[in-house]
């Protein structure tokens, strides 16, 4: 345990912030699947409409770097090149 009031604090916040990142990361787990299974059942406008959610989110938990920048843009690309064989 830490001794310094200092030490305390960023514990307390280290906690916070963890919580938040798992959130996060669970939804965007739970999104890929989701737009996965609307993508292999042909799904199209449902598979366009989570695809949009999940690039968003993506987006965001890039910003607030919850996630690696490149690991966000490769789920990206990934993503869209699936979008665009719905076409």
């Amino acid at each position: 345990m830490p001794n310094l009031a200092s030490a305390k604090k960023r514990m307390r916040q280290d906690k916070k912030k963890h919580e938040r990142n798992i959130k996060v990361e669970s939804e965007l787990k739970s999104l890929s699947k989701k737009f996965m299974m609307a993508f292999a059942a042909k799904k199209n406008d449902e598979a366009k409409k989570l695809g949009a959610t999940l690039v968003s989110k993506l987006d965001r938990a890039r910003s607030k770097n919850i996630i690696h920048k490149n690991t966000a843009s490769r789920k990206k690309a990934r993503i869209l090149t699936k979008l665009a064989k719905l076409r």
